[in-house]
């Protein structure tokens, strides 16, 4: 049984709920590594047709990589989450979002095909904040799903971007009331149901030729290691962390 996660079948659908509500459900490289083996399992388990991604409580849907866990551990060979380097989940995936999506539970729910938000969800790239890059493939999805002058806004500043923002730009499908996101997850998965599984699969497969493909995956996975060593190595990256762990403002130094 996953440690980090819950995991639930609903008929065809799985339920995968992100499970460290104590650290506003941020997940370290063994929670990474856990919900890289559940995609795996749910690509091939033929009795599965769609899945939903959200998280424990009503403050969090994923706040991120865990600064405070071992971060520097690696990541599964999929990547942050287990998802950010992977094209190979060819069966819908909904993100419901219940809370705050920040820096890396962001980049999970740009990884989603379908994106449902809590009204009170709030998204941000926050990485640069405490010295790092969205490596995860922020830096790029971002990109690629909103206007220029928006996206490089969000990964330039750390700005939140309230749920009705988000909305409006496209990133969120559709708002839940408060408390509400998971049962808006299952009503789309039951539209899902009632269309023919592989018709969607295939489906899925020819969009992410041109939303996620393998120039995609690439570009993300060559980011990481070409920016990852560096900055690992830098002052601000280390102060970024102690100022968050401190619980202060970080000091800059540029270098």
């Amino acid at each position: 049984m996953p440690e980090f996660l819950k995991v639930e079948r609903e008929g065809r659908t799985l339920i995968i709920t992100l499970q460290r509500p104590n650290v506003m459900n941020s997940l370290h490289a063994p929670a990474c590594r856990e919900l890289s083996e559940v995609l795996d399992d749910f690509q091939a388990d033929p009795d599965l047709w769609t899945g939903i991604i959200t998280g424990a409580g009503d403050r969090a849907f994923c706040a991120g990589h865990d600064l405070a866990d071992g971060f520097d551990d690696p990541m599964p060979p999929a990547g942050w989450a287990g998802m950010a380097e992977r094209n190979d989940i060819t069966k819908p995936l909904i993100a419901a979002v219940n809370g705050y999506a920040f820096g890396g539970g962001f980049e999970i729910v740009l990884c989603c095909d379908i994106v449902l938000a809590d009204e009170r969800a709030v998204f941000s790239m926050s990485e640069p904040r405490v010295g790092f890059v969205a490596l995860g493939g922020g830096a790029q999805r971002l990109g690629s799903r909103l206007p220029k002058s928006v996206a490089m806004d969000m990964l330039l500043t750390g700005r939140r971007m309230k749920s009705e923002e988000a909305l409006r730009w496209g990133l969120v499908s559709e708002l839940a009331s408060p408390g509400s996101v998971l049962d808006l997850a299952r009503r789309y998965a039951g539209e899902m149901m009632k269309c023919s599984p592989l018709a969607l699969r295939y489906t899925k497969e020819l969009a992410q030729e041109v939303q996620d493909g393998d120039r995609m995956i690439a570009l993300i996975a060559n980011g990481r290691k070409r920016v990852g060593p560096i900055l690992r190595g830098l002052a601000d990256t280390q102060e970024g962390i102690d100022a968050f762990m401190q619980r202060r403002k970080p000091v800059w130094q540029g270098r």
